[in-house]
């Protein structure tokens, strides 16, 4: 596998692994906005709305039993108008109920609450019904009639209140349902997060390990250590070698500096030899030329020294041969160095390519990390708003618990008042029952007297009958109340937790972040090692090139001096031929 496959293979599996995570993440928090806003837009309001009407409804039955006591036109009509009111913000609290039911989605808990909607629906028309016939018996002045009509309805009434109870216990189950669906999938977001995030730096480790044992096993030593053997090399200095382990790139550089030292040191030494021996041949001349001055004087010394002189012309010949032998083995070596020279420029330029792509992909990952990190901090805006959106709810829910204290306070002086309503009825009767006593002992006399106080006895035991009727319904709205107040709370510590969950993903986001800008950092930091390895391989290069180039000068010194040997030799011959002529 090359090089680039290697480096686009290791960087996709990280970018993979962080978009992974970051989908995963954005994933899970959707969930926990969806069940978060299930909690907020449909059984919270769903539950409220039904405490309002139940409330509304038992109110307005306090209303009409206190109707039923009354005989003046004028606060029958007060009444009237105020079960008017009631009424609308009845019609009000159904439209939220409606709404609210809605937008819920399609469920066996919505099928329910709609029959039973539907039974509370078939309850309302009848007890509409049953209030016009009530108000009808009050403004004909049948107030017992109108009592008993009361009375009779009391049960219906209990079991339209016990099914609004039902409606409120199906929204509890609900919201708990749907705070447990926020909290496991913010737990199974958690733990994605921490494994995503821990495989993101393992591998990130991995592949910076990799690449540094890839380059290491391609230069065999760091970059600025070849670019000071190059420099060495350029000077002069051959003994590079500094007997450790040879691979790569040094290995080559090592063996080609060495054999360039063996050829230039034989080159040296077969260049001495020609010098000894040149000089020799020049002893030679002239002792060649003293002896045909000599010549002309005494033709036995002229023998004498041809004879000898012949004897140095085959030994310079000899040498001359020997020295021709050498310098041609010395040009082949610098031929072989300038060939091996070649070679090993060519392996830089492939590796200077290599270490350019290396830059390259390593630039190209930096920016994949770069775009990683900001999708990265971009899921962690995303989390910040939920968590802005969960706080909202959350303040939603606390004041929703405080408005629902509130009313289980109110209904609390309600029933206080209702105590002091009570023992007023008590005592009225008490003082009715005294006063039927002491008209009957006044005789005739009394009677009218015992007629009035009979009447205000049964207006005393309807007032009492109907406090006992507030009571109970103040009694339904404060256990109503109290079911709220423990659903709202519930609600608002399941919110803290999901907010707790939700900073927690968060958190785990940032890390994310952090180690994506740390890859990005290492990534950074290959790119400008490999750049700077890119530009000591090209040192090194020129290094080679310049060494390539002395070698070539080197070979082509060596063919002049085999051009001039091969003059000495044609010289040489020369000269034994006249030295024979002489001697015939």
């Amino acid at each position: 596998m090359s090089l680039k496959a290697r480096l686009i293979l290791s960087f996709g599996s990280i970018i993979i692994i962080m978009l992974i995570t970051s989908g995963l993440t954005i994933r899970n928090l959707t969930r926990i906005n969806a069940e978060v806003a299930s909690i907020d837009c449909t059984w919270i309001p769903v539950a409220t709305s039904i405490q309002n009407t139940n409330a509304l409804l038992f109110s307005a039955r306090g209303d009409l039993s206190a109707i039923t006591t009354l005989h003046d036109l004028k606060e029958i009509e007060s009444y009237n108008a105020h079960m008017a009111g009631l009424l609308r913000r009845i019609g009000e609290s159904k439209k939220l109920f409606t709404a609210a039911l809605e937008g819920m989605p399609p469920s066996d808990r919505k099928r329910a609450i709609e029959d039973i909607n539907d039974q509370i629906n078939a309850q309302s028309v009848q007890f509409a019904g049953m209030r016009k016939e009530l108000l009808a018996f009050i403004k004909a002045g049948k107030n017992e009639e109108a009592a008993r009509l009361l009375a009779d309805s009391r049960t219906p009434f209990l079991r339209l209140a016990d099914l609004y109870d039902q409606i409120i216990s199906l929204s509890n189950e609900g919201a708990n349902i749907a705070s447990a669906s926020a909290r496991g999938v913010s737990d199974q977001s958690i733990i994605f997060s921490i494994g995503f995030s821990a495989a993101a730096v393992l591998i990130s480790m991995a592949v910076i390990l990799f690449l540094l044992r890839l380059i290491n096993r391609q230069l065999g030593k760091d970059p600025g250590e070849l670019d000071s053997i190059a420099g060495r090399v350029v000077q002069g200095d051959y003994d590079i070698d500094d007997n450790t382990e040879k691979r790569g790139v040094y290995a080559s550089i090592v063996a080609m500096v060495q054999a360039l030292k063996t050829h230039i040191e034989s080159a040296q030494r077969e260049s001495l030899v020609a010098r000894e021996q040149s000089a020799k041949a020049t002893e030679a001349l002239r002792q060649a030329e003293e002896a045909g001055i000599q010549a002309q004087s005494k033709t036995e010394a002229l023998r004498l020294a041809a004879a000898r002189l012949q004897e140095v012309a085959q030994v310079v010949s000899a040498a001359t041969t020997r020295l021709a032998a050498q310098i041609e083995q010395s040009d082949s070596g610098s031929r072989e160095t300038s060939g091996r020279l070649a070679e090993a420029a060519s392996a830089m330029q492939q590796m200077n390519a290599t270490v350019q792509e290396v830059a390259r992909n390593a630039s190209v990952a930096s920016q994949a990390s770069t775009e990683t990190r900001a999708k990265a901090e971009n899921g962690s805006e995303i989390v910040r708003r939920s968590l802005h959106s969960i706080d909202l709810v959350h303040q939603a829910s606390m004041e929703l618990k405080a408005d629902m204290a509130q009313l289980h306070g109110h209904t609390q002086n309600i029933n206080r008042i209702m105590g002091v309503i009570s023992d007023i009825a008590d005592q009225t009767n008490l003082l009715a029952l005294n006063a039927a006593i002491e008209a009957a002992r006044a005789g005739d006399a009394g009677r009218g007297f015992a007629v009035v106080a009979d009447e205000v006895r049964k207006l005393a035991e309807k007032t009492m009958a109907s406090t006992h009727d507030v009571a109970k319904a103040i009694e339904a709205i404060q256990s109503s109340a109290a079911q709220s107040m423990e659903s709202v709370d519930r609600a608002a510590r399941q919110v803290e937790e999901a907010n707790t969950y939700a900073s927690q993903s968060g958190a785990a986001l940032a890390d994310i972040v952090s180690t994506v800008e740390a890859t990005a950092d290492q990534v950074n930091a290959i790119a400008t090692a490999s750049e700077e390895q890119s530009a000591a391989s090209e040192e090194v290069n020129r290094a080679i090139t310049q060494i390539s180039a002395m070698s070539q000068q080197t070979s082509a010194a060596m063919r002049e001096a085999a051009h001039a040997v091969a003059e000495l030799a044609d010289q040489t011959q020369n000269l034994m031929d006249l030295m024979s002529s002489m001697q015939q």
